[in-house]
């Protein structure tokens, strides 16, 4: 056989072989997703609503004269501090296990459950998003992409934000944020060309 034909039939099972390994990680890419999309949108979930959300301290109650301010801070650190009682009867940190919790627990733990499982994924990521540009300090002119990889770089991997039970659901989440997020910075862009004056945080 000439060398040319040769070259084709090496080239078409390089080809082949290209897509079976593509198709493989796809496949390991799908198994991998349903089996930690809802653990990871349960820890999103607690990043933004958990014990953690929670910023006040018992020192902000004395630092304030207001009674109503006060009882509001009161309301919040007895959250954090029943939620983490709750928390430290789920099963492998985010599967809820009510037979060992006393009446006001289970309480508690129906209603987050509840408030979870009904709870918009695009609405969590959002908010989860802003959580960590605010923690990292990522400015609001810096672009979406680029936020995102410094996130990414934080955490150590792009799991933090893969909640989604399907790839096409999670791309599609990823390109409505995006969207919304290089919409508000060119809006963010245009106000601080008009203010030169203002500072940093001068527009949301």
């Amino acid at each position: 056989m000439a060398i040319t034909g040769l070259d084709r039939r090496a080239s078409k099972l390089e080809d082949s072989m290209a897509q079976l390994r593509q198709q493989k990680e796809t496949e390991e890419r799908k198994a991998w997703r349903e089996s930690n999309s809802e653990r990871l949108m349960w820890e999103m979930f607690l990043r933004v609503h958990g014990p953690e959300s929670v910023e006040v301290t018992e020192e902000d109650i004395e630092k304030t004269n207001d009674p109503e301010s006060k009882e509001e801070i009161k309301a919040e650190l007895a959250y954090k501090k029943l939620f983490q009682k709750v928390l430290a009867h789920y099963k492998e940190g985010w599967i809820v296990d009510y037979e060992n919790m006393d009446e006001t627990e289970k309480a508690l733990a129906w209603i987050v459950e509840e408030f979870h499982v009904y709870e918009d994924r695009e609405d969590l990521f959002e908010m989860d998003y802003e959580r960590w540009t605010d923690k990292l300090n990522i400015k609001p002119d810096v672009p979406f992409v680029e936020a995102i990889r410094a996130i990414d770089n934080h955490v150590g991997s792009s799991d933090w934000r893969e909640i989604c039970y399907l790839q096409e659901h999670q791309d599609a989440m990823m390109e409505n944020l995006f969207e919304e997020e290089e919409d508000r910075r060119a809006r963010y862009l245009r106000y601080k060309a008009q203010h030169p004056e203002e500072s940093e945080d001068g527009e949301d």
